[in-house]
């Protein structure tokens, strides 16, 4: 870490805002974006005469002072201070958090995806206890408070036109809202439900008419046939079988199953 601390991050050190870690790694970021001062690095700069609110911004904005590390420690200041000491840090927290978000705004606008009005809107109703860490967080962000409607993110996301930042920006929110989608309204879903539907009550309806066909064949009874040809063969296989000698008086009846037999 460099002799003297830049004033404002050694200020925030003192409020608690930051630890000691973190203001050590700021100042060593500092230190070689002066040795790059003549380069395009992309890397946003920390001016000298910062406030304490730009320098919390300019932390967060690098991911010097991780999110998931700063919003606890905010959430618990109420439990180390009270009174004016407490509202000045939970309002230096707010501010930064507002100009970080506002900044992640602003690149939509710059990259044409938003109009001025949005700009203005999503202004009025950045979140000051939460950070849009990225321009897709603040699509998302605006989507959500309405200053972005769905038919207006469609046209965004299937528009031939803007730059690659852009693209990317609006691939990347569309993505993040894909997978945060319940299951019932992604797409495909009442498609294939519908279908599942159909086949399930082709399936019953074929069940039930195998059912209702079964007794019906059970009770179909055909009408008696009259077979007139059995007397004759019957007689011709007993006159066959007749031992020699034995008396030709013989009497054949032939009787099918079921039915009367005739009166002799």
């Amino acid at each position: 870490m460099t002799a003297h601390a830049h004033p404002a991050l050694a200020e925030l050190r003192q409020l608690g805002l930051i630890t000691a870690t973190e203001l050590g790694e700021a100042m060593d970021e500092l230190a070689i974006l002066a040795l790059d001062e003549e380069d395009d690095v992309d890397m946003p700069r920390l001016d000298a005469d910062a406030g304490l609110a730009d320098a919390l911004a300019w932390l967060l904005r690098t991911d010097l002072l991780p999110q998931d590390a700063f919003l606890p420690r905010v959430r618990d200041l109420a439990r180390q201070h009270d009174g004016a000491a407490l509202l000045e840090r939970q309002r230096l927290a707010a501010d930064a958090l507002r100009h970080v978000n506002r900044l992640a705004v602003d690149t939509l606008y710059e990259e044409d995806l938003i109009n001025q009005w949005q700009r203005d809107a999503a202004h009025a109703s950045l979140p000051a206890d939460r950070l849009l860490a990225s321009p897709i967080a603040a699509v998302r962000e605006m989507l959500a408070q309405g200053s972005l409607t769905p038919p207006q993110f469609e046209a965004l996301r299937t528009r031939q036109h803007g730059s690659e930042l852009a693209r990317i920006i609006i691939d990347g929110a569309a993505r993040q809202l894909r997978r945060e989608r319940p299951a019932h309204a992604r797409p495909g879903t009442w498609l294939l439900a519908a279908l599942l539907l159909l086949a399930l009550g082709l399936a019953g309806r074929a069940i039930l008419s195998r059912q209702a066909m079964a007794p019906r064949a059970a009770g179909i009874e055909g009408p008696a046939i009259e077979r007139g040809d059995l007397q004759p063969r019957a007689a011709h296989a007993v006159e066959s079988a007749r031992v020699p000698g034995a008396g030709a008086d013989l009497s054949i009846t032939v009787v099918q199953d079921g039915a009367t037999p005739s009166a002799r």
